[in-house]
């Protein structure tokens, strides 16, 4: 007969060979989507867009967030497929909700901006944006907090969110006031701009942290924004902040 002892030891190595494998899933899950990431980046920097999205699909279908926001910005711009405003706004959705920085941003910049707003589903996004130590989310959140925009206004909150995002290399004040970028302090946020507006296809140049040319208003983006900003010919946001 079997004792106690031996049915409650069982029973944790059960569970112990449990989570083992449903971590070892997890791992190869993750191993299988950033491989077709990169197919899938590859493939749309060739321009085979049709390639590209079957493969970020396929990563998508493994819990990628950035392939969503692929899926999102392919879908609006009618890259590998027929353009799909609909499907595109469910992409950024599932994006956002992997917590994909960049998909939360631009959520948050509608439920500000398009009708029905919501200013607190804005905020959460934002906040977790920024917990990711994303560089555009403190920007828009100094912006909600020093111009009241869907929350009170809280200079001690705006100034907290400043000091972040220059701590990040990037200076709003300055931006705001003189619209341009410093070569040293912002060249590693260049590079992330020039790496995610590649992928979309608004960049052709070199991925390299410089500017040797004027990007201002290139297929309706302003780049001397605090952060790229989205008109409604981009990505279906109504507006940036004022």
């Amino acid at each position: 007969m079997i004792s106690l002892f031996k049915i409650h030891k069982i029973y944790i190595v059960s569970i112990f060979l449990l989570f083992s494998i449903n971590a070892s899933a997890s791992v190869f899950g993750d191993i299988q989507a950033s491989y077709y990431e990169q197919k899938g980046d590859s493939s749309f920097d060739k321009k085979h867009y049709v390639d590209a999205y079957e493969h970020y699909t396929a990563a998508s279908e493994k819990g990628s967030g950035y392939s969503y926001f692929q899926l999102y910005a392919m879908n609006h711009n009618g890259e590998g497929r027929r353009k799909n405003a609909t499907l595109a706004i469910q992409m950024l959705h599932k994006a956002a909700k992997l917590q994909y920085p960049m998909a939360e941003v631009i959520l948050a910049n509608r439920y500000l901006f398009k009708k029905p707003r919501n200013s607190q589903k804005a905020l959460r996004l934002l906040e977790s944006a920024a917990k990711k130590e994303y560089v555009y989310a403190y920007v828009d959140l100094y912006k909600m907090y020093s111009k009241g925009i869907g929350v009170q206004k809280n200079m001690n909150k705006a100034n907290q969110y400043y000091r972040l995002a220059k701590a990040n290399g990037y200076d709003i004040k300055r931006s705001l006031s003189k619209k341009s970028y410093s070569s040293n302090a912002n060249k590693q946020l260049i590079n992330d701009i020039q790496s995610g507006l590649k992928r979309l296809g608004f960049y052709k140049n070199t991925v390299d942290g410089s500017l040797p040319i004027r990007l201002t208003q290139v297929g309706g983006l302003d780049y001397n924004q605090p952060h790229v900003r989205l008109s409604s010919d981009s990505f279906g946001v109504s507006k940036s902040f004022p």
